[in-house]
């Protein structure tokens, strides 16, 4: 006797169609859909069409800075509870690479994680890491003149899934006024320099001043936007700068602390508030000691869902604009000084084959500067 066929979620419609429509929409509209019938819920949770349908911030890396990640690995925060992650989040990679002494994390974007090592004592170099689809890709170095008159280093790591499969790796080298753009492409191969004189700016807005290292050791905010890093330089200036530093200039940002505000007109430098936050209410803190005796900061503001996420007394917590509620998200033994978080991306960032035949055709990386690409464990 044959067993009646399952039915799909929607009636003479097969699944196929329908996982590829809920593929093109938002993760808040995703999880709406969940709520149209019990076909509809098993579709969407069903483990065979996570890696097509989008993906929602899944938790945070823990890490203190200085520490490398090889040896000092933390317990990786879930915040979906007891449900596991859908990635290996122990990253097993980083034992198997060759001639790698020391690992630090350093930041991520849209699924890829981003990694510096030490390759020998004076070699420090980059490595570009997608935990869902397990494939690695290291930067090679950019030696340059300007490297040992650099006082100040910051990097980004830019990827967007939705425009290229191909990442670029933005290293600001500050001297100054002047600052250096390091720029490479994971499609050409290549690294490109640009100079930025900010002395324009500088005129227009007065004094501009310095990026400070950050007392956790780890670079500067940024945003990537329609192809632009928005970055902060203080607490009332925000840089917009594209991936290769040919145009920049220097944004004016509200004068508050524990506030979130959407810049509406980037020309007219227009910021509407949306949401403000008593620190009273909230903290228990009074103004005059906030940023002086409170160890608080704004680690990442959730993409699908009104909630903000601060390091308070050196523990990760969870804030909900809708629900005024302050939640504890970290555990004692997760304690750290950073946070980097991760969304799954289980689209292919690169194409090996491709990516290789660019790097071999250059020809003015050395051996040991050759990016290496590949799946995790492979040589």
């Amino acid at each position: 006797m044959e067993r009646p066929k399952k039915s799909g979620a929607v009636a003479g419609l097969p699944d196929d169609p329908l996982v590829e429509i809920l593929s093109r929409v938002l993760v808040k509209d995703l999880h709406r859909s969940k709520c149209v019938s019990k076909g509809w819920r098993d579709l969407i949770a069903d483990p065979l069409h996570r890696k097509k349908l989008p993906q929602t911030l899944q938790g945070f890396f823990p890490s203190y800075p200085g520490e490398s990640f090889m040896q000092y690995g933390r317990p990786f925060i879930n915040l979906f509870g007891g449900s596991p992650p859908p990635v290996d989040t122990s990253l097993p990679f980083l034992k198997k690479l060759p001639g790698i002494h020391k690992i630090w994390l350093r930041g991520s974007c849209n699924g890829l994680l981003l990694f510096k090592h030490h390759t020998s004592l004076h070699d420090l170099g980059h490595i570009v890491f997608n935990p869902a689809t397990e494939q690695w890709a290291a930067v090679p170095c950019e030696h340059t003149p300007m490297d040992k008159h650099c006082r100040l280093r910051h990097t980004f790591l830019v990827f967007d899934p939705a425009v290229s499969s191909h990442f670029q790796l933005v290293i600001f080298c500050e001297e100054g006024n002047v600052c250096t753009v390091h720029s490479y492409s994971s499609k050409t191969g290549l690294w490109s320099h640009t100079q930025i004189d900010w002395a324009e700016e500088v005129k227009q807005r007065g004094q501009l001043k310095k990026w400070v290292p950050q007392i956790s050791g780890v670079d500067s905010h940024a945003t990537l936007f329609n192809g632009m890093l928005y970055l902060m330089l203080s607490d009332d200036q925000i840089a917009e700068v594209d991936v290769e530093g040919k145009t920049r200039r220097i944004i004016s940002a509200p004068p508050s602390v524990v506030s979130i505000w959407v810049l509406d007109d980037c020309d007219a430098q227009k910021w509407v508030l949306k949401h403000s936050v008593s620190r009273m209410h909230l903290f228990g803190i009074r103004p005059y000691v906030y940023g002086v005796n409170c160890d608080c900061r704004v680690v990442a503001i959730h993409p699908d869902s009104n909630l903000v996420f601060i390091f308070l007394k050196r523990q990760l917590m969870s804030y909900g604009l809708d629900s005024k509620e302050l939640r504890a998200v970290s555990t004692p033994n997760q304690s750290a000084l950073w946070f980097t978080p991760y969304v799954p991306c289980f689209l292919d960032f690169l194409s090996v084959s491709e990516h290789e035949e660019k790097l071999m055709g250059c020809g003015e990386a050395s051996t040991k500067d050759v990016a290496r690409v590949g799946k995790c464990g492979s040589r």
